[in-house]
């Protein structure tokens, strides 16, 4: 059996590396919908498939913006920063698959989100 969150920690300490966002923690907190730290990011296990020894996880990373920018600045701070972290994601030693990316995401009131769903494959115990 493997622990799915040093990877959560790896792709967090990536993402930090981009230098794009006030915050980047592992979890979704409540009260992140009132945040005065935009942009940030939040990396979510979402869900976990079992194969012997060997793990697989899907997981979110929710990219967040203040609605006070408009909506094609927000767009393309959004696909901009989708487009740096997929690229932080390919440098971990992992197999990692696309699973598929949407924004307009609605969970937090009065911030505008999007969402990345990555595959972490084949996970075996990282120390």
């Amino acid at each position: 059996m493997v622990n799915v969150y040093p990877y959560l920690e790896m792709i967090r300490d990536k993402i930090i590396k981009l230098d794009l966002f006030k915050s980047v923690k592992v979890g979704l907190e409540r009260g992140a919908d009132k945040a005065v730290n935009c942009p940030f990011v939040r990396i979510i296990s979402e869900s976990e498939d079992y194969k012997g020894i060997v793990t697989s996880a899907v997981i979110q990373i929710v990219i967040v913006f203040d609605t006070k920018n408009d909506v094609e600045l927000l767009y393309k701070e959004f696909y901009a920063a989708l487009f740096e972290i997929k690229n932080k994601l390919f440098e971990l030693p992992l197999k990692i698959e696309l699973i598929d990316a949407y924004f307009d995401e609605d969970r937090l009131a009065n911030l505008k989100a999007g969402v990345l769903r990555v595959r972490l494959a084949d996970l075996v115990e990282y120390k």
